[in-house]
């Protein structure tokens, strides 16, 4: 008898860590094949998934989402009897520490680095950069924390150890090759072993590592060229293997890769009131009182827009570096809006009991053309801003300053 239904594909990564976690727990799950990929949205998800990003999960009348609360509901669901969630409390704590620093951070450092190569968004050498770098990053942490422990959590696999195996498997594929593989040796000795565990070798009867340096697809190595971009979407939508390379690159909707695409922003043109530099100029060389001054002489509403951003998940929170990681990680993922974004965004609070908010301007009116380019920007929630009705969330927002429902701040990442 099927525990639940679990919507996703089998190839999405996000959905295999819940479909490893249901084989440890020996519970059946009905896959419902749901491919954002192909356009396979089966009305009851499209009805209950409020982000319509895999994997989502339903049991008795309710569904959950976001891949570390779903495998962990499934992981617990026959009393956790493979101690995938941990045995003491700060096992459990440090479970939950690593799966939510490997889902927001590794996870999406590495397929922001890998996706040019799969041909899914167009190769942008600086986001490409940021993402290699914040990827390497991200595998030093965790290849220092593997240094003298066998798992991450414990000394017996958990959920974090699957999610990191996952991962760590489909990089190897793509992007992580064997100079890059040798720089992190801890990392590696862990997925082999993982991989050879009874319950991984059904999804890994072998590894497929990278044999040489990634290469680029022909037509997505950057160059100088004046093709039109209609010839250029139309090479890439022909070959169906394309399409299958797609499918577990992530765990919501992509737009169809357009080499030649515009950002929404640069339609609206130079913006009469200042340009968003001269903000940042401002921000940077004068007091923050006396560039926030600077800003109200000068702000235009119909040119540029305020937004207030809360992260939803607080109770996903753990230790303040971690959400002040989180926050530096969401804004490497701005990169794209660069030009036409500025802001800063704080934790509140203190390790275990913090929250996450910023104030953000933005060029133009629709704040999610500006944060879209971001694959987590629907975590958080966006309400928009009045200069004067909300000065005082403004000031203490760009001055680092203030609290957040009684919680003091803790850190604070400027983007611009």
């Amino acid at each position: 008898m099927s525990f639940g239904k679990l919507y996703g594909f089998a190839e999405n990564a996000r959905t295999r860590m819940c479909l490893i976690a249901a084989k440890y727990s020996g519970v059946e799950l009905e896959l419902i094949p749901t491919n954002p990929f192909k356009g396979e949205y089966p009305e009851e998800f499209k009805a209950q998934s409020p982000t319509l990003r895999l994997p989502g999960f339903e049991k008795d009348g309710n569904f959950f989402f976001e891949v570390t609360a779903v495998a962990s509901y499934i992981a617990a669901a026959s009393g956790d009897k493979a101690n995938l969630l941990g045995k003491t409390l700060e096992e459990k704590t440090v479970v939950r520490q690593w799966a939510s620093f490997l889902n927001s951070e590794l996870l999406t450092m590495l397929g922001n680095w890998y996706r040019p190569y799969l041909k899914l968004v167009p190769y942008n050498k600086k986001v490409a950069d940021d993402s290699e770098a914040g990827a390497r990053r991200c595998l030093d942490i965790v290849n220092k924390a593997l240094h003298k422990s066998t798992f991450l959590a414990s000394e017996r696999i958990t959920l974090a150890d699957v999610m990191l195996a996952v991962i760590i498997a489909r990089a190897s594929e793509v992007i992580l090759d064997p100079k890059t593989r040798a720089e992190f040796p801890n990392v590696y000795r862990h997925l082999h072993t993982l991989a050879n565990q009874d319950v991984l070798k059904e999804f890994y009867p072998s590894l497929t590592l990278l044999s040489g340096p990634a290469q680029l697809p022909k037509e997505d190595k950057p160059k100088k060229e004046k093709a039109p971009a209609v010839a250029a979407v139309k090479k890439e939508k022909a070959p169906k293997k394309a399409a299958k390379e797609e499918e577990d690159e992530d765990d919501g909707p992509l737009a169809p890769p357009e080499p030649k695409a515009k950002h929404p922003c640069e339609a609206l043109g130079p913006a009469k009131c200042f340009p968003l530099d001269e903000l940042k100029r401002q921000y940077s060389n004068l007091e923050t009182p006396d560039a926030l001054k600077w800003f109200e002489e000068h702000f235009d509403p119909q040119e540029y827009s305020l937004w207030h951003a809360v992260y939803k998940y607080p109770e996903e929170l753990t230790q303040v570096f971690m959400s002040a990681n989180l926050i530096g990680g969401f804004h490497n993922r701005l990169e794209g809006s660069r030009k036409y974004l500025f802001g800063n965004a704080s934790v509140y609070g203190e390790n275990n009991k913090s929250a996450i908010q910023g104030v953000y301007l933005i060029r133009g009116a629709k704040h999610e053309d500006v944060f879209n380019v971001a694959p987590d920007w629907e975590s958080y929630d966006f309400k928009p801003l009045d200069i004067k009705a909300d000065k005082d969330l403004i000031h203490n927002a760009w001055k680092w300053e203030g609290e957040m429902d009684g919680k003091p701040i803790a850190d604070s990442k400027t983007f611009k």
